[in-house]
């Protein structure tokens, strides 16, 4: 892996890191969830779900280039260690993928959803439930994998990768199933690809041309 592949992997996890981080702002803030606007739980007026749609709309756009610096991200770590013949960085790098575009597969059909008059709303969210709970185990397994494959090596990079991969995990899983700990798996993601980037940074800073 060559020293340009570092450095633009590396943005790539920086980006994802970022947008994460901006995208926990951007996303509406109401006293009701999507679902219950979905499920016409709550009575709000076409103006309202208009403004609601158009900011979910962006938050959505955001998260496609998120899930495209994800990728970036992954195929920089997947790079790194297939160059050291760590053959399960294949699967790792497999599972991540496929979270990826099941993230992308659960913001279409939330949106088709709510800008959509589908009859069938609590079947199609019991199968987005799904898909969305698949997206963040992938990643997350991928994630647990690395941390005990990955060959012992000198810097913050790997340490936080390590502690991400094991404890971060236990964690984000809690916050999957327990409501108290919900944001947990939102900043576990954050955590994960701000230690991606600082692997990977410090890999490109030891590479020569």
């Amino acid at each position: 892996m060559n020293k340009s592949m570092y450095l633009n992997t590396g943005i790539a996890s920086l980006l994802a890191f970022i947008l994460l981080l901006i995208m926990n702002y951007t996303w509406p803030l109401t006293e009701y969830s999507l679902n219950d606007v979905l499920l016409n739980n709550v009575s709000i007026s076409v103006l309202e779900k208009e403004s609601l749609i158009k900011l979910i709309g962006i938050n959505y756009a955001l998260d496609t280039v998120f899930i495209f610096s994800w990728i970036g991200s992954w195929i920089g770590i997947f790079l790194h260690f297939k160059s050291l013949n760590i053959n399960l960085i294949s699967v790792c790098f497999g599972l991540s993928l496929l979270g990826a575009l099941l993230d992308i597969t659960e913001n279409s059909i939330s949106f088709s959803l709510l800008t959509g008059n589908n009859k069938n709303v609590e079947g199609i969210l019991f199968i987005h439930s799904i898909i969305r709970d698949i997206s963040f185990w992938l990643p997350m397994v991928a994630s647990f994998m690395l941390a005990f494959i990955m060959p012992k090596t000198k810097g913050i990079g790997f340490i936080l990768l390590k502690l991400t991969g094991i404890i971060g995990i236990l964690f984000a899983i809690l916050g999957m199933y327990i409501q108290f700990f919900s944001v947990f798996p939102y900043y576990w993601f954050m955590l994960w690809f701000f230690a991606a980037t600082i692997f990977l940074f410090e890999n490109f800073s030891k590479r020569v041309l």
